[in-house]
């Protein structure tokens, strides 16, 4: 969740376009939306940006546990995601998915290169994408739940589901907020 200037609720952290949740379009995030808020929102961040900027400071110790997913990874990972997790997606398949995620995130590497981190990240991405999916028991525009064909604006009418990498796992939190159809009273 973004303020009209791009601020999150991590200090020092902004967002814009397909990361931030500004409001401004409602729950819609067609690519020319999200290119028109990135590119509203960056200006306003950079307006803003040099006046709340800290003091440097030295980092932090080290806390996390080393690791990189071997990047050997990558082509069963793109293989789960596009079997389990495309356009038509189940609870079983999706419950399968997170498994094999976890599986492969447990393949590490000691050679620290670009494509291990990037496959670092994409596993992780994709865990919070597969959970989130999961989560949403109702079929919504382009995410299609087969086990779920319907839109349930009662169920989902009040809020949005969180999803946080915290202690290498990744978890969900639903976030009250505001009905996303008027006309349909909230839970």
């Amino acid at each position: 969740a973004t303020d009209l200037y791009g601020r999150t609720s991590v200090p020092g952290l902004y967002a814009t376009g397909e990361v931030a949740c500004s409001g401004v379009h409602g729950a819609n995030r067609l690519a020319s939306n999200s290119l028109l808020e990135g590119l509203v929102f960056s200006r306003r961040i950079a307006e803003v940006l040099p006046h709340e900027l800290r003091d440097w400071s030295q980092p932090v110790e080290e806390t996390r546990t080393p690791g990189l997913v071997d990047a050997a990874a990558r082509r069963d990972l793109q293989a789960v995601m596009t079997d389990q997790v495309g356009v038509l997606r189940t609870a079983t398949g999706l419950e399968s998915a997170l498994s094999a995620l976890t599986a492969l995130s447990d393949r590490v590497s000691d050679t620290p290169a670009t494509v291990s981190w990037e496959t670092t990240n994409v596993v992780a991405v994709s865990a919070a994408l597969t959970l989130g999916a999961l989560l949403r028991t109702e079929t919504r525009g382009s995410h299609w739940r087969e086990d779920f064909a319907e839109r349930d604006d009662v169920a989902i009418a009040g809020g949005h589901f969180d999803i946080r990498l915290s202690s290498g796992q990744v978890r969900a939190e639903f976030v009250e907020g505001p009905a996303t159809d008027p006309s349909v009273p909230g839970p």
